[in-house]
């Protein structure tokens, strides 16, 4: 495009980018040059900036354009920002543009009004850069100008317009990728710190525009390849330690656009001009911003490249050192492959000798790093140097395979080792200072000898000792809150047994005040529990290293078991069936036996029905007493804690234990009540069974005084007297039988008044039967058990006869008849 297409005032100077030297601003119209190729910063750019626009304050944006020489980089500005930069002559192919211009562009190309142009708004001046070509044959290989240039424009610009040939995209160098690398790296150590500043998201906009882009790939895999190439010479970058954490994104957005040939398709790349235009004024945003005024810019400008021309990390290599380079390289990698062989060579750590595998270690590094020194040192120092570091980084990165292997293995050895030997410790008295001592023991041998294998220590290690000590501090903890979970749980035990001893106590003989008793004991239980865990102040320390939350928890969980507890032993030893039980045990008591604990023997059914009724009202006496747990004062027993509330019994129960217990009941825990023991249903089914049981009681009792009434009949007694008069007269005349009659009737009247004469009539009754059983005893060994020998012995008697008449058949009839009678004899028998 040449000045007649842009219609430009004809009073514009011919002054154009390819000018060597400054000229005095006032003779300046379309551009004034910013640094020259001499690296000079022109003082007079805020001069320009105010004849040429009427830019005020923030009103402004700042665009520059970088690309390899020749691709048409000024030609992009003067169609899209109508500017008149100088451009390429086509049949010379020789550099344009030297140093850095700028200038103020009046029209932004757009297609929306008939002249395909649109005017800027007034007081929003666009101000562009024209930076020089990288990759020229004019400067060579001195590239310094290029990176500098190119981090110049990267600094101070809202939007950098990368411009790109279609075939260069996929390419290394021709991408500018290699010089991109080095302009970000040195673009984050300059200006990166910034970036910590949360208040600071400044950003720059990488406007990626494709030319003579023939629509074969489509943009958007385009777009692809170059983000993909920009994120992976980022992943490569030597960023600072406290900068590592940042991304590509938090320093650049991306945007891309395609212009069609310019020479073959001249009409469709003016319509992606235009298309750019239409689009342009939307990609500023306030964050690409600098947020300074313009007369500030230009100063800022001005630091920056300063900053910039002086940073030695952008000095172009020169050939010497490409050849050190090369040449180390070379070396590092023959010398590794050689280092590769001993390593692999390595033996292994015998009988946890780290001392001496670490000097092992240290000894083949310092083997390779004098071999390279030997062989490199001859080449360029700071090269040589560089490369030390990096062959020495290798190193210790192959050595840090064995270092991770050996420092896990040492790890777990001392975990184990803690972890057994502070068991041993549990349920000590000191079991928190021995776990102190011997936390601080391992952990000086752990540190010890990690430190060993540490290549005087090059690998880090304080990521190891950091897990270590964090491990060890939860095995701790743990076993802390194990500790603190027995003695928890061998109080509540205590509190267990204590208190059902003493409720079963009170339950032999129940009081009105049986509950304010129970209560007390309950409350000097728990507090006898953990007077030897209470400070003067009243604080509770368990001496185990918890902390004071920890101790208020537990101690608020234990008060929760134990109100558990106390509603569990009630229930258990005021149930139903045992309730019931004690209501008998107390009638029997009353009705059975007297006040000495003699047993009653009831021949008077008025005195039975009167003890009935006393021995009754004595048992239902406990009912009310029992049946709902209240004080003197008729208040009932209030827990602390909600027991039958979920949300707390999940809390200091645990979700299983409630689960469990959920399963278990079937009743809902808002309906019970603590101080309930037995419902007014289980109370009418307990006076139902009881009544049944002392009403068969009674009636038994009753139907045995009638026996004994119907036994003997008072007519009996008339009719013995009157039989047995003379006999009576016989003993009363006799002083002996009279003595001893008297002495009868005082034991009876005495065993009478005792109520014991029943008791005596049993056992007479029993000694009399004991006596019969005797009696047929002895006489049964009489006539039964020697009956068998008597037979025996006249059997062997017979048999002798029998023996003898056979030997003397001519006895006399005498005797034989007296063998036929021994014959009878036997047969009988």
């Amino acid at each position: 495009m040449d000045r007649d297409e842009l219609s430009l005032p004809e009073e514009i100077l011919s002054t154009t980018s390819s000018s060597s030297s400054f000229v005095p601003v006032d003779q300046i119209q379309d551009a004034i040059q910013i640094i020259d190729e001499n690296k000079q910063f022109n003082q007079e750019i805020l001069s320009y900036i105010k004849k040429t626009t009427k830019t005020v304050g923030n009103d402004y944006h700042i665009i520059s354009v970088f690309g390899s020489q020749s691709t048409g980089k000024s030609t992009l500005l003067n169609r899209l920002f109508n500017t008149n930069f100088d451009v390429m002559e086509e049949s010379r192919r020789q550099q344009t543009t030297k140093g850095i211009w700028l200038a103020s562009s009046p029209i932004i190309s757009n297609s929306k009004s008939s002249t395909k142009q649109q005017q800027v708004d007034e007081g929003d001046s666009i101000l562009v850069m024209d930076v020089e070509g990288t990759d020229g044959r004019e400067r060579g290989e001195d590239q310094d100008f290029e990176r500098k240039a190119a981090l110049f424009a990267m600094a101070t610009s809202e939007i950098l317009i990368l411009n790109i040939w279609e075939t260069q995209i996929g390419l290394y160098q021709g991408a500018n990728l290699g010089l991109l690398k080095t302009v970000f790296e040195v673009n984050i150590s300059l200006f990166g710190k910034s970036k910590l500043e949360k208040t600071n998201d400044h950003k720059v906009l990488l406007l990626i525009v494709i030319r003579d882009h023939i629509g074969t790939t489509p943009k958007e895999n385009l777009a692809d390849i170059i983000v993909q190439d920009l994120n992976q010479i980022w992943d490569t970058l030597n960023i600072p330690t406290e900068l590592s954490h940042l991304k590509f994104n938090d320093f650049f957005d991306i945007d891309f656009h395609a212009l069609r040939h310019k020479v073959l398709q001249p009409k469709e790349f003016m319509e992606d001009i235009y298309e750019l235009g239409n689009e342009f004024k939307g990609l500023f945003k306030p964050n690409y911003h600098h947020n300074i005024p313009i007369d500030g810019w230009t100063l800022y400008a001005e630091n920056c490249w300063n900053q910039i021309n002086n940073n030695k990390d952008l000095d172009l290599p020169t050939q010497q050192i490409l050849v050190a380079k090369f040449k180390c390289d070379e070396i590092i990698s023959t010398i590794f492959d050689e280092f590769l062989v001993k390593f692999n060579e390595l033996p292994n750590l015998i009988n946890g000798d780290y001392e001496n595998f670490g000097l092992l270690l240290i000894d083949l590094r310092d083997d390779i790093l004098e071999n390279y020194k030997s062989l490199a040192s001859k080449y360029n120092k700071s090269v040589f140097e560089q490369k030390e570091l990096t062959l020495k980084d290798k190193l210790n990165g192959k050595f840090k395979e064995i270092f991770d292997t050996q420092v896990k293995l040492l790890l777990e050895t001392n975990i184990n080792k803690f972890k057994s030997t502070m068991i041993e410790y549990s349920g000590s008295k000191t079991f928190y200072n021995q776990t102190l001592t011997l936390q601080k023991g391992i952990s000086q041998d752990f540190n010890q000898q990690i430190k060993h294998i540490s290549l005087n220590d090059d690998l880090s290690y304080d990521h190891h000792v950091e897990e270590f000590n964090t491990q060890i501090n939860n095995l701790i903890q743990k076993q802390q809150v194990l500790e603190l979970q027995n003695i928890l749980n061998k109080s509540l035990k205590k509190l267990n047994n204590g208190l059902n001893k003493y409720l079963q106590f009170e339950l032999n003989d129940p009081k009105a005040d049986l509950w304010d008793n129970v209560l007390s004991k309950f409350n000097q239980i728990n507090e006898e529990l953990f007077t030897n865990y209470t400070s003067s102040e009243g604080k509770i320390d368990f001496g185990l290293g918890t902390t004071d939350q920890i101790n208020k928890d537990s101690i608020a969980k234990f008060k929760f078991k134990s109100w558990v507890k106390f509603y569990e032993i009630n229930h258990k030893l005021i149930s139903k069936t045992n309730l019931l039980t004690l209501l008998k045990d107390r009638f029997d008591d009353k009705f059975r036996y007297d006040e000495n604990g003699l047993p009653k023997l009831y021949i008077d059914a008025h005195e039975l029905e009167v003890q009935f009724d006393k021995s009754k009202s004595f048992s239902l006496d406990i009912l009310p007493i029992l049946s709902l747990a209240t004080l003197k004062d008729g208040s009932e027993i209030l827990p602390e804690f909600d027991i039958f509330n979920k949300t707390l019994r999940i809390k200091y129960l645990g979700k299983e234990q409630v689960e469990q217990d959920d399963d278990d009941e079937e009743d809902d825990d808002e309906d019970k009540c603590f101080a309930e023991n037995i419902t007014e249903q289980e109370k009418s089914e307990i006076l139902t069974k009881f009544k049944k049981e002392i009403d068969a009681k009674f009636i038994e009792t009753k139907r045995s005084i009638v026996q004994h009434i119907t036994q003997i009949p008072y007519y009996i007694y008339l009719i013995i007297v009157a039989l047995g008069w003379n006999e009576f007269m016989a003993i009363l005349r006799n002083p002996l039988l009279f003595s001893l009659l008297i002495i009868i009737v005082a034991g009876v009247y005495i065993l009478y008044q005792l109520n014991l004469l029943r008791p005596a009539l049993i056992v007479v009754q029993r000694l009399i039967d004991e006596v019969i059983n005797v009696t047929k005893e002895k006489l049964r060994e009489v006539l039964i058990d020697d009956y068998q020998p008597s037979g025996r012995r006249l059997e062997r008697i017979s048999k002798n006869k029998l023996e003898f008449e056979n030997k003397n058949d001519n006895d006399d009839d005498d005797d034989q008849g007296e063998t036929i009678e021994l014959q009878d004899l036997k047969s009988s028998t």
